[in-house]
This record gives C-alpha cells, sequence and structure tokens, in this order.
C-alpha cells in the first residue's frame, strides 16, 4: 500500500488548558510550524507536555511534528525512530480521549508512516488498522476532508497494490481487503465537496484517474490544481508534477503543451 507519509494532517483544533503557560506554548509551537520549523515546534511543545501530559491537542501535536520530521531524518534507522515516535504520540492521544475524531485520523496516519519501515506482512496488518481508524475519524466527524482523503488514499493503494502483496496476501489472509479505484475517487470527491480548494484533493484524484485510465480526467485535475495557490512544499510538488503531465499531453497532441492556469 502506498504511504501516507507525504499526508499533511492539520490540527486546526483549540487547545483547551487549565494552565495557562501550556495555551503561550502551543501557540509558540503553531508558528514555528507555520514557520516550517518542525523542531522549534516540538521544544515548545514538549515543555507543553510536560506540564499537561494529558492534553490531547498538545499530544497530536507532537505527534505530527514527528511526522513531518521523518522524510528529513537520515540515516533510516533514524526515520523509524522518529516514525515510532509519532505513533507513539498518536497512541497516547487517542488513550486520553477515545472519541476524538482527529486522533482517530491521526493513529492512521501514523500508521501510513511506519508502513515505510517494515515487511510486507507488517504492511498489510498495519493496512488494516489505517482503515477502521479513519473509518472511525469519518464516523465522529463526516466534515473532516483529511479523513475522506486518507481514505480516498487507502482505496486506491490496496486497488493498485503490488503483485507481491497480492500473492502474500492470499496465502496470509485469503485474499486482499476489498477496494476500488471507483471507491478512491468517491472519496476524494467528498473531500472536495467539503474542501474545493484542498489542491491535494485534486492532484490525489489525478493519480487515480490516470490509474483507471481516464487521462482526460486526470489532465482536468491536474490543470484544477494549478488553480489553487500552493500551500507548502507537497503543494509545490505537486504542481511540479501537474506542469509536467500538461506538457507532456500537449506535446502528444503534437503541440506546444497545455495552457497552465495561474495560480489565484
Amino acid at each position: 500500500m502506498k504511504s501516507l507519509a507525504v499526508l499533511p494532517l492539520l490540527f486546526a483544533m483549540q487547545v483547551l488548558a487549565e494552565d495557562p503557560r501550556v495555551t503561550s506554548l502551543v501557540q509558540q509551537g503553531d508558528l514555528a510550524e507555520k514557520q516550517g520549523k518542525p523542531r522549534a515546534a516540538l521544544t515548545s511543545l514538549r515543555a507543553a507536555e510536560a506540564i499537561e501530559p494529558r492534553n490531547v491537542g498538545v499530544l497530536l501535536r507532537i505527534s505530527k511534528q514527528y511526522g513531518d520530521l521523518i522524510d528529513v531524518t537520515k540515516p533510516e534507522d533514524n526515520a523509524k525512530r522518529i516514525a515510532g515516535l509519532a505513533l507513539d504520540y498518536g497512541n497516547r492521544a487517542l488513550e486520553a480521549d477515545p472519541k476524538n475524531a482527529k486522533a482517530h485520523l491521526n493513529l492512521a496516519v501514523s500508521y501510513g508512516h511506519m508502513t515505510d519501515f517494515v515487511g510486507n506482512k507488517t504492511k498489510l496488518e498495519y493496512s488494516k488498522v489505517i482503515h477502521d481508524e479513519t473509518l472511525k475519524s469519518i464516523e465522529l466527524d463526516a466534515t473532516d476532508d483529511f479523513a475522506w482523503h486518507v481514505l480516498g488514499r487507502w482505496e486506491a493503494g490496496v486497488a493498485n497494490v503490488s503483485g507481491v502483496l497480492k500473492a502474500l496476501a492470499s496465502i496470509v489472509y485469503g485474499g486482499m481487503p476489498k477496494a476500488s479505484n471507483e471507491e478512491a475517487v468517491r472519496c476524494f470527491k467528498k473531500a472536495l465537496e467539503i474542501a474545493p480548494q484542498r489542491l491535494k484533493h485534486h492532484a490525489e484524484l489525478a493519480h487515480v484517474y490516470k490509474q483507471m485510465g481516464r487521462n482526460d480526467l486526470a489532465l482536468q485535475e491536474w490543470q484544477n490544481t494549478l488553480g489553487i495557490r500552493a500551500q507548502d512544499s507537497d503543494d509545490e510538488n505537486y504542481q511540479k508534477e501537474a506542469r509536467a503531465a500538461l506538457e507532456a499531453a500537449g506535446k502528444a497532441r503534437g503541440g506546444d503543451g497545455a495552457k497552465l492556469t495561474t495560480q489565484r
């Protein structure tokens, strides 16, 4: 299954703190995150954790910051350790508030991070956790577009899994979990109903359409990404992919490349 490691999970949630120092430290951490400084954010958030160790908003933020550090951490053993910390804090957040939709979604994403560091059998086991935790998140809050995005990524990942994993699943579990590109499309469209300006939803929908051989629809979604202002480096990478896809399509048609819509 395709890793969820590149998925940004934004916690635009108010932190309820008994101690005003925690509120101040979280604000510092949120500012550092906006500035792209996860280590600085962690310094503030870990200080807040020391004051209120079961504050769900703090624990979720710490889990996310560790998740953001995985791709820039070397060597792989250190990256795996960081991914483990993200998962550990995700579990602690859910233990503190089992009815918190964001906590379930964060746990799904944290297991997605871990799929980069485990064998195929464990990937299959984690895949079930990712699916179940995402569904629990949606049951608690069906208005979270990121939850639908994660479910769409899961559907697409399982539907298009490698032959090796399919063979292993057949031996170990009697087959892969039921998933389809069509269901992935439905999930991404649901995410777009909630947040039509979220560039990532359009980009991942383009990936699914391409997998389905619906290149016309894929190109339309790539075009859509170029009409939206990028919010982070992942968005910028999606737009680079969009320009390459549109230019390749234009050349294939004998033109000079597709017309690229400027960002709003």
